[in-house]
Formats: C-alpha cells, structure tokens, sequence
C-alpha cells in the first residue's frame, strides 16, 4: 500500500497525510466491525432496518440544516473567512434543527409510519433532529481540518466519533435501559462526538474562532450562496438517493429486508471509508492547491484512479464468492441472506470506491450546477430501479439486481464528468 502511494504520487506529504488519516479512519472502521459480532446477536434484523430509516432521515435533515455551507470552508480565501463558514453552517443548523423538532414527531410521525408499515418509527423521530445537528457539527470540524491540513486531529475526530457510536450502541443493548438501544445508542454517540469536535476546535483555533463577528457570517452567507442553492440541493439528491433504497424496501418489502440490505452494504464500509475516504480527503486538499496554482489536476486524478481502480477490482474478485457464508460465521445465521445482496451489491460498491473520492473536483472545479445534474441523476438511478424492479420481478433479489446495474452506470457517469475537469476546464 505505502509503496503504491509512493509509486502513483511521489509526494512524502501526501503519503504521510494519507498514512495519518488511514490509520485513524482504519480504527475508526474496524471499532463497529469487531462489534457487529455482538450487536447482530442483540439487535435483530428489523430493529437495523428500524436504524437504517432513522438513519436515512437524519442524513436528509443534517443535509438541508446546513445549507451545506460546510462545503465553502476549503476553498475560503483565509481562515478568517473559513471561520465564519463554520459559524455559519452551525448557526444555520441550529435554527433549522430547532424549528423541524416539533415539526417531524408531530406532522410527520404517524404518516410515515403508516406509509413504511414501521409503527415504532412515530415513536423515535424526535431523535432525528438532534443526531442530525451534531452530524453538521461533526462535518463542519471535519472540512476544518482537511483545509488547515490538521490530519491526525481528523483522525483522532473520527475514531472518536466512530467509538461512541458503537459504544452508545452496545451499552445500551446490553443493559435494556431504554426500547430500541439501537437507536438511542446512535443519537448518545454522535452528540458526545459532537461535543468532542467543538471543544477540540476552540483549544486549537479558539483564538480565530473568537474573532467571528456576526457581519462576517451575513458577508459569507451572502459570498457563498452558491452552496445553499447549487451544492445544497445536490447534496439532498444524493442523500435521498443513499437513503430512499432503505426506505423503498420497507415499504415494498419489509422492515427486515431493509435489515439485511443495510448490513449488505454495510460490508462494504471498511474498505471505502478506510481507503477510499482517506485518498479523498487528502486528495481534494492537494487537487484544490494544485487547481490554483495551474489551472487543472489531471495528472494526480488519473493516477488516483488507476490506483482505487486496481485495489477496487482486485478485492472484488478476492472476497465476493465468500460473502454469504463470511456474514453467517461473524454475524450469525440469520444474516447469510445478507451476504447474498451483498454479493449482488458488489460491482456496484467497487464502482462507488473509485467515484468518491474523485467527486471532489466538482467543488475544487467550481462546477457546482453540474453537480446538481449528477445528483439528479444519482436519485433517478437509485429510485426508478427499485420502483420497477418490485414491479417486474416481484422479488427483493431481482430489485437489488436492477438497482445495482443503474447504480453503476451513475457511477461510471461521475468518473467521466470528473476526469473532463480536471483536465483544467474553466472554472464555474
């Protein structure tokens, strides 16, 4: 791995940055896994498709709470400015987040109940709200640190942030202090990693955060309203795209079908987040400095792609005949038909793996409308499918095959359209 990195990109900075950010992301990811042994002998199946539509609502509302104003934080002229930024997107989300409380348990609690065949769901909406304000907070120190290049805080943020998660969960699981720990345990962790990323900002940058003066916030919200207007937008699509799969096979199937194609994909988590987040990471940083300072990042970008490509397809053919009887041995029988949608999921996956951590160059080449299309595209491909393969086929294993298919050629799409701009179009 170190000598592929040093191969493809020959920068000590870069690999020092991706082997900083690996190694904490790394923890980050293995800490659930070695627990997912536990929790799916705890938790069964319905009570993780349960989750996963929790989860999916609070990925929209940590979306439009922000304005996704986040976004702006790398590419600001100085930290000055890139501090108001941060402001700003948690000020936003706090208002926002304020407001839809009441709104989402009472308006929208028994309709989506009702629509999702799920009658606990009423019960535990108002978690959503919450988990998504400390997700913001969470983001906004995320992109803080990948602009001033604080690469083990960000490891550090993630590991914590992993830790309580899973710890929220298992504690909770275990001690039956509350119904659906699950889900509790995923609210209690995320605000204590919350927390965590507001108190380590303001010991390491407090004397700049304390220069924020509310007309700088007004100047920036005004100055980068393209990111509420075009990256916003774009970033719901894709949110809905992530999460209406989750929400479609509840309705069309049922709660544990979600369940089981949550954790199919969930397999999948190591890996990307591990490698494919870290290159990202490190990767958008390098390509918004080389951007600047002539004009394109072709260079580096096909090098990441020929790199994430080999890797990609290389575990693919590794590790995909083993999938179902892997998922039985670690997480228990009731999960081998796991391992199946994963199996199917999994060309798919790989193509995600190699299209993620490219997607920063819509933002680093200032081609945010372009962006919103994808986007539109992604939620068309990852909707229709479902939709049309229950309609066809009738059968969950057929939907995920035709989900699959489209999910890929929107993938394909991405890596396309990136690669035309790094070749150094003109910005905007």
């Amino acid at each position: 791995m170190i000598k592929q990195l040093r191969e493809k990109f020959g920068s000590s900075e870069f690999i020092k940055n991706s082997l900083t950010l690996s190694s904490g992301v790394a923890i980050a990811q293995v800490l659930p896994f070695l627990f997912y042994p536990v929790l799916g002998r705890i938790f069964t199946p319905a009570e993780f498709g349960l989750l996963a539509v929790i989860t999916s609502i609070v990925s929209v509302l940590s979306v439009v709470g922000s304005g996704k104003y986040e976004g702006g934080i790398l590419v600001a002229e100085d930290k000055k400015e890139a501090a108001h930024l941060a402001a700003l997107s948690v000020l936003v989300g706090f208002v926002i987040m304020a407001v839809l409380w009441p709104v989402v348990q009472i308006v929208f609690g028994e309709r989506l109940a009702q629509w999702m065949k799920e009658p606990e769901l009423s019960r535990w909406l108002y978690v959503c709200p919450i988990s998504a304000f400390s997700i913001i907070v969470f983001n906004v120190y995320n992109e803080w640190c990948v602009r001033e290049k604080y690469f083990k805080a960000l490891s550090v943020n993630k590991m914590v942030n992993s830790g309580a998660i899973t710890l929220g969960k298992v504690f909770l699981g275990f001690v039956k202090l509350v119904g659906q720990g699950l889900v509790i345990g995923d609210m209690v962790g995320r605000i204590v990693s919350a927390v965590g990323c507001a108190v380590r900002a303001f010991i390491k940058d407090g004397a700049t955060l304390r220069q924020v003066r509310m007309s700088g916030i007004l100047q920036s919200a005004v100055k980068y309203k393209e990111f509420p207007l075009y990256n916003m937008p774009g970033r719901l699509l894709n949110t809905l795209g992530q999460g209406m799969p989750v929400l479609l096979l509840t309705a069309y199937f049922s709660a544990d079908d979600a369940g089981l194609f949550s954790m199919a994909t969930m397999v999948f988590v190591l890996p990307v987040s591990v490698i494919g987040t870290t290159l990202g990471d490190v990767y958008r940083q390098r390509a918004n400095e080389e951007y600047k300072a002539t004009g394109q990042c072709l260079g580096s970008f096909d090098k990441l792609l020929k790199l994430t490509s080999l890797m990609g397809f290389g575990a693919l053919l590794l590790v995909v005949w083993f999938l179902p009887w892997l998922m039985k041995v670690v997480m228990g029988a009731d999960w081998y038909v796991a391992g199946q949608y994963a199996q199917i999921l999994a060309p798919m996956m790989v193509l995600s793996f190699i299209a993620n951590p490219l997607s920063s160059l819509f933002i680093v080449a200032d081609k945010l409308r372009q962006f919103f299309w994808w986007q539109v595209l992604y939620v068309v491909g990852s909707t229709v499918p479902l939709w049309l393969g229950y309609v066809l086929f009738g059968t969950i294993e057929g939907t995920l095959a035709l989900y699959a298919v489209m999910m890929g050629v929107v993938y394909l799409t991405s890596i396309v359209m990136t690669r035309r701009y790094a070749k150094g179009a003109k910005r905007g």
